[in-house]
Parts: structure tokens; C-alpha cells; sequence
């Protein structure tokens, strides 16, 4: 089926009269929705993102009369190529991810399919229960798309599958029909009143059953992990639970209403240990040892995980605490139990078995659970770890859920290897030892024809393998596109027959995710795949050095999909996501565009497109994603670079000329905030106000300060015995010159001058700026120049050495990030200047040794840090020399304060940026806040953003500083 664009928009308008959720049917939309985290890419025809069962329903009938398929998606992260399809998409993620009931004495729970995992989880802890099934995607994993696929967890030697978690399935039926998919006794299949729709599948499925025991019995893989075509396996004529067809069905079947999952008791005690080997093939032999100790889990990483790990920034400091050496493999082995002496003993246990196999071993062990989340996060981002690799070859996934005995392990890795050298490449190892069930990922290039046959005869010998081990080739991702095709080598022509009458009972005639498990695609077709045979990404004029990864596009394409920057219960990443669940708003959808648009995949001219522009809007450049998303794919940037291209189109609104020119046309701010704020609360005025000048009414313009104060205090500094360049900011020079007057009397404390470059050359006309409002619109030709300036004076001034202190992290980060990446900054190489932000550069002072008097101090300090101090490690420094000077504190866990620079201040934004604020940050202020307590919070942004929503007025850690310090000058 291939459908122009004009019928495509005929069905989305149909399809928009019928339901009361969104319908996207524009090109960008769908091709946002064309990839999850397989080698596939396939258009859908729409995408539905509905809001009850009564638009999946009228979908479904729309979907029949119209002869349409129809595919269910929750976050779009599937291995295989399962949440892609020519099909009408249903996204559920966004409106149906409800806890429906919680039954706390039988410990069940009924869901919605969209809800996440971590949330679901979060929720259960105050009844100290959890759903065990701990995916290492559980930030965005969602219900219904782990029932669909049968997901199984680090702990699943423990716990089990999905299979084994799923009590019962509400589900919708080709027909419209909903029915519940429970356990069933023998006394159903004998009542003559059931002779329902379901009651005429369960009897059907049970003929499937006993026409072909016999297959089942020889052919069905004896591995725990196996969740390959359907589960035939599980059908018993004396009553089963009937749900457990449709787990692992891939949508295939019919859709998900709501899900009845079983909960397990928190663990009370838990303790991990981490068993280093120097030969690869010794810890694959050990751990059928180590299994019958009756671990949790024991999961698996190698050498090229743990090296490629260095090179991320999020686990340089785990990998450097917890690992030692250069070690072929690691076992992370985990016990849990009720009783703690219990979980000591097989603790020790294993410590005596790994160290009596190879004095060179190496074991240690860990109690304290912040250490062992710490380190199972590692082992849990294995995935994209492993794909931070850059450049063309990847370690990409065709056999990497083979899951064979742990008796036969060893021998498969060996020949697995050797199979690999055979097609000239190698492969990376990781994930879930303990159920035979290995990750391997061999190291291919998929531009490459090459590459993509070495593909498929890799994939032919590897399962050869694994059916001569009585294996499976299908035991976690699914089957998708990647693996169907394969189920007749696997499992015989019989019970792939089997297989296609399930599919047929269940769905007459294939609307739901067709191709998939049965009658499926071929592997190796390369229509279907991201990288297509006539692939290929223009090259564009850039600012940045995108070099390290080889062009622009090439770091666009780091992004394989995975989906971590869906999270919404920690870290920063992504902003602007986190309130309204809409794909374009991710790393991954603004990636995703990208890609598309270089790759002339999308209309003519969609790189400086109006859509284009839409889909970046909302980036807020928190630059979270650096850090926090496994492939730094660095969106911030990539917007600074688009914008730049989009600028040389378009005109640019009259409210972002004011701002992004700010460091030179302040006089215009200065004559403009005072006339703003006295008229914006008139009538009809404000309205004109925010049409003409974007600048919300609902918030108050900062107003230019005198700054004759901070002359006064600079110039009547004394002779000092060292020197800083104090990087007097663009905002706090203008609009809060009490923040430089507090820090330039703090470094007066620690015998510092402060310099501040225009106040000590006269040839500057006006202050040195980092260029990051320039930034912030894409005017990367004014940012240099800015940095030019910047790097002009300190070479000048014979400065190269003299540490530079900064009070606003926006822009003294700049300099450690930006400046470092953008091309054609003469004689940058010549700076050798250390940048800090004041609270590091007054800790390091107190630890070498700087003895200074301190008043006393008993408030409590809420931390609200910085985005991009987040973004670089660096808000460790301030909570660092908080608990060195006994100060009671605690940070504020939350994404972006929602303000971001101006973001907050566009009159279009303000609704978005309010939410933001209101996601965490407001919520805790309002509950945490005590009436003597202080709230630090260095961004200028953020500083006006909890004033404006929580009525209180946040300080900066120098005025802090200035309290805390006594006898300062």
C-alpha cells in the first residue's frame, strides 16, 4: 500500500472528525513516527494519540471500513522494527498511562498501556510494592508495549517475564469487541453458554494446541528466555491463563484496553557483587556456578562497554569509583532476601568461588543501595552505551537476543566470535548472563551493501547455531521485522502454519501490525531500513567543529532512537517534553527531523523550513541532553545551527532582535522596561504590547541598574597579591550588579582582585560578553565575535594564566563548551585560563588550605542548579562547599526552572514555561520552604522564574557567601 500525500491527508482529516485526541498527519509528523529504535524506517499513514477507549474504537471501525491497518505504540523503543509500520499509529502514551486499581490484599494492579514503568513504580513504593519486570528502558518503557512484547528484566531468573507478571488482558478485538483474557478452569471450555467470540478463540486455540503437541514439545526452545511467535507453549486443555497468548503478540492480535499486572514486595535486603575477570571466556564458564548460589540477576558487560563508557560524561565518575583496571568482562551479581545474614553468606560465597578460579580476579561487593542503582544505571544504558560508538559502524542488533543454555554459553561465544572474524568484524557483549541470554552486537556499517549481506549470513550461522543448542534466536527484543522471517528455520514449517492460523483467528483480515511474526518482511530488505540504498545526507556550511563525529549530519545520526530522553521523574532532559508528551519535542523527534530534512526525506527546502522551526521551538537549550542522553546528541547546538541558516530565510521577531542583541543594544532595554511595566496591565494595551513586541504582559521586564555601585566598590578594592578576571555578565552587570558587588568582596576575602575587563581597559567600550544570547538565536557570526573580543583582551593583557571567575553559569560554562567547538577564533589556543563558576573557585581556595573566619549560620539552603550546570557536572561544586561549611542544605531535584533565558518571557511561551516551573521546582519550594530558610539559585532566569510563581526571592550563593564570611572589606 503506498498512499500520496493527498489521500493520506483525506483519511487525517476523516480521522480528525471521529476522535477527541490529536491526529498528525503532516509529513513531519510522520516521519518523526517512521523509526523506533531498529534498522527500520517505514512512513506511517497517520498518527493517532488518543484520549479513551471510545477513540480506539472508532479508529479501529474507521481502520475496517477503510481497509487500513492499524499498529499500537507506546514509547516507540522497540529492537526490531515491532512500533513501525504503512499503518495508522496509535500512541498511547500521552493520555492513557493511568493506574486504574490497585488491589492490595491478592497484590495486582489493573493499568492503562501507556503508562510508564518508573512511574508505575514510583507510585507502588509507599505500599512497598514494585512491578518486578525491570526493563533497562523502565524511564519510558511502557505497559502495554512491554505485554506486547513479552519483556524481561535483569531479574527475570527471579522474577520471570511478562508472561509470568501479566494476570489478564482487556482487550479489543478485530471486531470491536472488548473481552478479558484471564485464567480460565476447565469448567469455562464445558459451559455451553460461552459461546462468545472469546469463547470460540480459547477453543480454537486449544485445537492448535493438541494438532500440534508434538512440534511444540521438540521444536519450542527450552531456554527461560523465549519470545519468539506465539506462545503456543503455554495453552493447557485443563485451563490457562488466556491472556498469555496475546503477551508477546506485538499487536498483532488485537489492542490493549488495560492490563492486569501481579506485584511483588519490595526487597527488604540487597547487596551486589561485582566479579572482574581478564579472560572473556572464564566468566561465561563460571556463571552456571554462580547461578546455582540463586542470584537475582547476574548481568554481563565487556571491555568495549566499559571503554566506550569512559568517553561518556554521565559514567566517567561510576566507571572510575567502581571499576578497576582493564578487565575482559564483569559479572554484576545480585542477591536479594528478607533476611540480611542470608544475602552476606551467598555474597561470600561467591567471593570464594570467583577468586578461587584466578588469583588475577578481581571482587567487591556493595551493601549501600545509592551505590548498587549507581551501577546497575551503567549495565541498564548498556544499549546506547554501546551505540555512543561514532561514525558509520555501529554495533548494531540482528542476533543479539540469542539465548542458549548457560552449559552451552561459553562454546557459543567462542564460535560467536570466531563466526565474526570470519566477516571481518568483532562484537560487544553485554546484558543478562544468568539466563544464557547474551546482547551481542557485531560492528557494522548499515550504509554499506556490503555489510548488510555480511548481516544476513552472520544472522543464518548464529542461529544455526543457537537451534543446535536447542536455543532460542528470539529471547527479549521480540520478533519485529528483524526476526520473523526466521521462525520457519527455528521452529519448522508446521508451527509457523501454527502460528498464521492464531494470527488469522484473532484478526481476519491482518489490520493489526501486519508483516510482524507471521507472513513478515525479509530481514535484509533495505527498502525498509533507515539507511536506505540511495541514502544520502547534505553537507551544510557550519559554525561548530562537528569534526570528532565526522559532518554536521553525522552527529545528527548519533541518535538511534532509544528513547531515554522520554523520561519524566529525574534528571533534566528534555524540558519542554516533560509538558506536553508530544514526539517533536524530544531529542529523538528533534533529531529525528533533522535526519530527515538532510537527507531530503522531507519536502523541498525542510531544513529552513516553517516546520522545521516548529519542531525546534520549544527547545528550551538546557543542554541536559549533552549529558544525559547516552549519544550526547547535543540538540542545543544543532538548534544554534539551524537557526543561523533559518535567520538568513526568515526575519526574526522583534522581541528576539531585543534580546539576542543585548549585549550591544542595552540602551534600547534601558529606555524600553520602565515604559513596558508601567502600561502593560492596561487594558487593551497589552494586548498590543504583546502582538507588537512578543514580550508576555504577565511578566515583569527586568529594568537596567545604575551601575555607579559597582564602580564605587570595584575601584576601591586594595592591593591584593593575586588577580581573577571576574566575568562580569551581560544580565548581572546591567540588571543585578548586587551579585558582583557580593562576589568581588568575596574574592577581596580570599586576598583576590577581581578584574573586570571594561572597567580596567579603557579601549572597551563595553563589557565582555560570552556571546550567549547570540547563541541562543543562532547568530554564531556575533557569538565569535563576542569570543573574539573576549580572547583578544586576555591575550593582550598578558591574562593567558589568570583564572577567570564567573557568577552566571549560562555564560561562564559558555567558555568551557561552546567557545571550545566553534571554529575560527584566532588564537584560541592560546588561552590556558581555568573557568570557574565562584562557589568552585572558592572551594578550591578552602582546600588548598585558605583559612577564613565564618560567621554563624543555622538557615537551611534549598539549591535550585542551573540547567547547564547540570548539563556539565558542575553543581557538584556548590553542594561540595555547602557541606564544607556545615551549611545545611538540599538540592531541589528538578528539570528546567522553565524560564530559560527569554524563553519564559515570549508571550507565546508563557503557558509552557509556567507548566515547566510547576512540574517539581514550585511544587517543592511551596513545600519544603520554611520561613527563615534561603534559596540559592544562580541562574539569572532562574532566579525570576520562582519569584514570579512561588513569591519568594531566591539569592545568589555569593550574597551567601558575603553572609556567611565574616569581616569582609
Amino acid at each position: 500500500m503506498k498512499l500520496n500525500q493527498s489521500s493520506i491527508s483525506k483519511i487525517g482529516r476523516e480521522l480528525q472528525s471521529l476522535v477527541k485526541g490529536e491526529v498528525l498527519f503532516d509529513e513531519f509528523s510522520r516521519g518523526r513516527y517512521s523509526t523506533d529504535a531498529s534498522i527500520y524506517q517505514i512512513t506511517p499513514i497517520a498518527i493517532i494519540i488518543p484520549k479513551d477507549t471510545d477513540d480506539v474504537l472508532r479508529v479501529l471501525e474507521y481502520c475496517k471500513l477503510n481497509e487500513l491497518p492499524i499498529l499500537p505504540r507506546g514509547a516507540g523503543s522497540s529492537q526490531c522494527g515491532q512500533s513501525i509500520g504503512e499503518c495508522v499509529v496509535l500512541d498511547y502514551s500521552k493520555f492513557q498511562n493511568q493506574i486504574l486499581d490497585i488491589n492490595l490484599d491478592e497484590k495486582t494492579a489493573w493499568v492503562q498501556p501507556g503508562l510508564v514503568l518508573d512511574q508505575l513504580n514510583a507510585h507502588l513504593k509507599k505500599y512497598d510494592l514494585c512491578f518486578p519486570v525491570d526493563v533497562s528502558t523502565s524511564s519510558r518503557a511502557t505497559i502495554g508495549g512491554m505485554t506486547g512484547n513479552n519483556s524481561c528484566g535483569s531479574r527475570s531468573l527471579y522474577y520471570g517475564n511478562m508472561v509470568h507478571n501479566v494476570e489478564a488482558v482487556e482487550a479489543i478485538l478485530d471486531d470491536g469487541s472488548l473481552y478479558i483474557f484471564e485464567n480460565i478452569k476447565k469448567d469455562y471450555l464445558i459451559t455451553k453458554n460461552n459461546k462468545n467470540r472469546q469463547y470460540k478463540i480459547i477453543e480454537e486455540l486449544i485445537k492448535i494446541y493438541l494438532n500440534n503437541k508434538q512440534e511444540i514439545n521438540e521444536n519450542f526452545p527450552k531456554t527461560q528466555r523465549r519470545v519468539g511467535g506465539y506462545n503456543l507453549d503455554l495453552i493447557n486443555p485443563n485451563g490457562f491463563n488466556t491472556s498469555n497468548i496475546l503477551v508477546g503478540s506485538e499487536g498483532t492480535l488485537s489492542l490493549f484496553n488495560k492490563v492486569k499486572i501481579k506485584l511483588s514486595p519490595i526487597p527488604k535486603q540487597k547487596m551486589l557483587g561485582l566479579c572482574a575477570f581478564q579472560n572473556f571466556r572464564q566468566a561465561m564458564e563460571i556463571t552456571k556456578e554462580i547461578v546455582k548460589l540463586k542470584p537475582t540477576a547476574v548481568e554481563l558487560m565487556d571491555d568495549n562497554l566499559l571503554n566506550l563508557a569512559k568517553l561518556i560524561p554521565m559514567f566517567q565518575g561510576s566507571i572510575k569509583k567502581y571499576f578497576k583496571g582493564n578487565p575482559e568482562a564483569v559479572l554484576m551479581v545480585e542477591f536479594i532476601d528478607d533476611n540480611l545474614n542470608e544475602v552476606k553468606h551467598k555474597i561470600k560465597n561467591l567471593e570464594s568461588l570467583i577468586l578461587s578460579q584466578n588469583k588475577n580476579n578481581f571482587f567487591s561487593f556493595y551493601e549501600n543501595l545509592t551505590d548498587q542503582k549507581e551501577i546497575f544505571e551503567m549495565r541498564k544504558a548498556g544499549l546506547n552505551i554501546l551505540m555512543s560508538l561514532k561514525g558509520d559502524k555501529k554495533p548494531v542488533a540482528f542476533i543479539e537476543d540469542c539465548a542458549v543454555s548457560l552449559d552451552h554459553l561459553a562454546d557459543y561465544t567462542t564460535r560467536l566470535n570466531e563466526v565474526f572474524k570470519k566477516y571481518n568484524t568483532s562484537g560487544m557483549f553485554y546484558a543478562h548472563a544468568s539466563v544464557g541470554t547474551l546482547h551481542v552486537r557485531p560492528i557494522i556499517n548499515m550504509k554499506s551493501e556490503q555489510d548488510i549481506k555480511n548481516m544476513r549470513s552472520i544472522t543464518e550461522e548464529a542461529f544455526q547455531m543457537v537451534k543446535e543448542y536447542k536455543g532460542a534466536h528470539s529471547g527479549e527484543h521480540g520478533d519485529g521485522i528483524l526476526r520473523s522471517e526466521f521462525h520457519e528455520m527455528m521452529f519448522g514449517k508446521k508451527l509457523v502454519n501454527a502460528f498464521e492460523s492464531v494470527k488469522d483467528l484473532f484478526d481476519h483480515k491482518s489490520i493489526f501490525n501486519p508483516h510482524k511474526i507471521v507472513r513478515s518482511y525479509k530481514q535484509n530488505d533495505r527498502s525498509l531500513m533507515r539507511y536506505k540504498a540511495d541514502y544520502k545526507a547534505e553537507k551544510i556550511n557550519t559554525h561548530y567543529d562537528w569534526s570528532n563525529w565526522g559532518e554536521f549530519s553525522d552527529a545528527v545520526e548519533m541518535c538511534n532512537n532509544n528513547g531515554a530522553c522520554r523520561k519524566l521523574d529525574s534528571g533534566v532532559m528534555c524540558p519542554s517534553y516533560r509538558v506536553t508528551k508530544d514526539e517533536k519535542d524530544l531529542v529523538r523527534g528533534r533529531a529525528n527531523t533533522l535526519r530527515l530534512a538532510l537527507s531530503n526525506q522531507l519536502p523541498k527546502d525542510a531544513f529552513v523550513s516553517k516546520e522545521m522551526f516548529e519542531t525546534m521551538e520549544l527547545c528550551v537549550g538546557c543542554k541536559a541532553c549533552q549529558r544525559e542522553c547516552p549519544m550526547s546528541v547535543d540538540i542545543s547546538k544543532m538548534k544554534s545551527e539551524f537557526l543561523f541558516h533559518y535567520y538568513k530565510k526568515f526575519s526574526m521577531k522583534l522581541k528576539d532582535k531585543i534580546i539576542s542583541n543585548m549585549p550591544q543594544n542595552i540602551w534600547l532595554i534601558k529606555l524600553m522596561a520602565p515604559i513596558f511595566n508601567n502600561i502593560k496591565n492596561i487594558p487593551i494595551l497589552n494586548k498590543v504590547i504583546e502582538w507588537l513586541f512578543n514580550f508576555s504582559t504577565k511578566r515583569t521586564m527586568p529594568e537596567v541598574q545604575n551601575i555607579n555601585p559597582l564602580k564605587d566598590i570595584y575601584y576601591s578594592q586594595k592591593n591584593f597579591n593575586n588577580k581573577v578576571i571576574l566575568l562580569a555578565d551581560t544580565f548581572n552587570i546591567n540588571f543585578e550588579i548586587h551579585n558582583l558587588i557580593y562576589a568581588i568582596k568575596v574574592l577581596n576575602k580570599f586576598d583576590y582582585k577581581a578584574i573586570i575587563p571594561n572597567f580596567d581597559d579603557d579601549s572597551l567600550e563595553r563589557p565582555l560578553c560570552c556571546g550567549r544570547t547570540y547563541i541562543s538565536y543562532g547568530q554564531l557570526d556575533k557569538a565569535r565575535a563576542e569570543m573574539q573580543r573576549f580572547t583578544n583582551y586576555i591575550i593582550n593583557n598578558n591574562y593567558t594564566s589568570t583564572p577567570v571567575v564567573g557568577i552566571e553559569p549560562s555564560c561562564l560554562l559558555t567558555f568551557n563548551d561552546e567557545y571550545n567547538s566553534l571554529k575560527n577564533i584566532e588564537n584560541k589556543e592560546k588561552i590556558k585560563n581555568k573557568f570557574y563558576l565562584i562557589e568552585e573557585f572558592i572551594l578550591e581556595k578552602i582546600k588548598d588550605g585558605k583559612k577564613v573566619s565564618t560567621n554563624k549560620f543555622s538557615n537551611n539552603v534549598l539549591v535550585h542548579g542551573h540547567c547547564h550546570q547540570k548539563s556539565q557536572d558542575r553543581l557538584k561544586g556548590l553542594l561540595e562547599l555547602l557541606t564544607t561549611l556545615n551549611i545545611k542544605h538540599k538540592p531541589i531535584e528538578t528539570s528546567c526552572c522553565g524560564m530559560a533565558g527569554s524563553f519564559g518571557y515570549d508571550a507565546k511561551n508563557y503557558d509552557i514555561s509556567k507548566k515547566m516551573a510547576h512540574l517539581t521546582l514550585i511544587p517543592t519550594i511551596k513545600k519544603e520552604f520554611k520561613y527563615d530558610d534561603i534559596i540559592v539559585a544562580n541562574g539569572t532566569s532562574c532566579r525570576s522564574q520562582i519569584f514570579d510563581f512561588s513569591d519568594q526571592k531566591p539569592q545568589h550563593v555569593s550574597q551567601l557567601l558575603f553572609k556567611i564570611f565574616e569581616t569582609i572589606n
